[in-house]
């Protein structure tokens, strides 16, 4: 990330490989073990709050508007289809399924992650993060809409992410051969809808939804086809973040403040129970706690009181090269041992000293 506003040249990239090459190796084991163990089982808390079907009703209430003159709890209730599934279809055709090995339902609907790495991560093969089926309330139909939902840390990863939600939703269309429709039966082809969940957004990007689909464009003359027969996919991304919190829309200010690194966890379980009027069992609570645990407990340590101004001026330094390495916050945080809104802070004072 270049703060000057200058454009980058070759002597910049050689400044960011000799950064890159003064970081410590202890800074390089912390991230190893923080992506393959605290990374991976925040992310598996993350998929398994999300994968309430309370949460979800809320998600597809903001999201699409067949659902939208439904109340949350009608939507969980007696539209959102038998149990969601976690992690275990593959998004690639040439990349085997998951076998069904997720264990006992929970008495929290959702179904039990497995808490340690595996070796999906290690092999390339990607998988839906949440599919599930709807109910169509405009027809009663068992399977009106197939739904996947992607948690994505960063909204900017180094792709559009709308164009791989129209990869997603297209994957999960073709997929219908041979389950859904056979042959010749295109008729049979159900909706399908891909939703982004994108955690640590810029404030300028924060508390948004967009949503992307099909419509129909009459170029000539007034023939219309019936909307159920084209409107077959849709890409929803929703970017949460601080300002979030206090979005007007029910969704993300759910969620944002579910992945809040500076709500405790008493005030996630209060947000639940009295502002969002979700029950939570043993299983949620536990979730809750482990993604506060993760994002305060493992980001937040170090730098309350008690260190000294060398510390401080090496941790600084040790910050803005991996941010010219072009590191999430949040690996940064780890790394050095600092809590978000503090790495935050040194970053705010970078820039305004470069500006200067």
């Amino acid at each position: 990330m270049d703060l000057s506003g200058q454009q980058k040249t070759p002597e910049h990239f050689g400044e960011k490989q000799h950064a890159a090459a003064s970081v410590p190796s202890e800074i390089a084991q912390n991230l190893k073990v923080a992506d393959e163990n605290a990374a991976f089982k925040y992310d598996e808390s993350a998929r398994n709050i999300v994968a309430q079907k309370s949460v979800l009703a809320y998600i597809i209430k903001s999201a699409l508007d067949e659902y939208a003159a439904y109340t949350v709890q009608e939507i969980a209730e007696k539209f959102i289809e038998g149990e969601p599934e976690l992690r275990k279809t593959a998004v690639h055709q040439d990349h085997p399924d998951r076998k069904d090995d997720s264990g006992m339902m929970s008495g929290d609907d959702r179904i039990e992650g497995k808490p340690t790495a595996d070796k999906s991560q290690r092999d390339g093969t990607v998988y839906f993060d949440i599919r599930f089926t709807a109910v169509l309330p405009s027809d009663g139909s068992p399977i009106g809409i197939l739904i996947n939902c992607e948690i994505q840390n960063n909204d900017t990863p180094g792709y559009p992410i709308p164009k791989r939600g129209i990869y997603y939703a297209a994957r999960m269309i073709s997929s219908q051969r041979g389950t859904i429709f056979k042959d010749q039966e295109y008729g049979k082809i159900k909706k399908c809808v891909s939703i982004w969940l994108c955690e640590d957004t810029a404030d300028a990007r924060s508390d948004t939804i967009n949503r992307y689909s099909f419509t129909e464009e009459c170029l000539r003359g007034d023939l219309h086809e019936a909307e159920k027969d084209y409107d077959l996919l849709t890409v929803v991304v929703l970017r949460l973040g601080r300002k979030g919190e206090n979005s007007g829309d029910d969704a993300v200010r759910l969620l944002s403040k579910m992945f809040s690194a500076d709500l405790s966890y008493e005030d996630k379980l209060d947000a639940l129970k009295n502002e969002f009027k979700i029950s939570v069992g043993r299983e949620m609570s536990e979730e809750v706690q482990s993604v506060c645990n993760l994002s305060e407990g493992v980001y937040n340590k170090g730098y309350d009181s008690g260190i000294s101004s060398g510390e401080m001026k090496k941790a600084k330094e040790t910050a803005y090269k991996l941010q010219d390495m072009e590191l999430p916050i949040e690996k940064i945080a780890y790394a050095v041992e600092a809590g978000i809104d503090t790495v935050r802070e040194w970053l705010a004072e970078r820039e305004e000293m470069l500006v200067k």
